[in-house]
């Protein structure tokens, strides 16, 4: 269902499945899997590696929950689950390394694991009979921008996220 390649290696790539496992695959062994990452109780849809940190990697799926993998290790550092509901989309910050965003349809969520590894910092709830359906961290500035299901595209401007993170989502669509 999903893919990421290794940032400094592009011959290995991670392969998330639909019966929840991630595969790590080398395009110089196509015969069998370097490694199987088993947690996930539904199918995995985005695999996300760490931009300061490239044995660091997060995956989401259809079981309501988002994973913090190190490559290393077979079973994940950490978990997440904020809602019941499938998270679409995970992806890493590139200007923090402890912080990363998720969609799961009805809600974008801001997560700082300096702050809280419990829940997220930030939740932007979509309209009604909206969707969420794509996330994406701008490179050289702190916004954010979301896609939903009537096919517009949101931005938002992450400001002092240290400080008082739950006022800190402008909304500049």
């Amino acid at each position: 269902l999903c893919f990421d390649f290794h940032p400094s290696d592009s011959s290995v790539y991670l392969i998330g499945t639909g019966e929840g496992h991630i595969h790590k695959c080398s395009i110089t062994n196509r015969n069998h899997y370097l490694e199987t990452y088993q947690k996930h109780f539904g199918a995995v849809n985005h695999i996300d590696r760490s931009p300061f940190y490239p044995d660091v990697f997060l995956s989401c799926s259809y079981d309501w929950t988002i994973q913090l993998w190190k490559e290393k290790t077979l079973t994940p550092i950490l978990g997440f689950s904020s809602s019941q509901r499938s998270v679409v989309t995970v992806r890493w910050s590139p200007h923090q390394p402890d912080v990363f965003a998720a969609i799961n349809g009805q809600q974008m969520e801001i997560w700082d694991l300096n702050t809280n590894i419990l829940n997220p910092i930030i939740v932007h709830r979509a309209a009604p009979g909206v969707e969420f359906t794509s996330l994406l961290f701008a490179r050289a500035t702190d916004y954010v921008l979301v896609g939903d299901s009537d096919g517009e595209v949101t931005v938002y401007q992450l400001r002092n996220l240290r400080v008082d993170s739950y006022s800190n989502l402008t909304n500049h669509t």
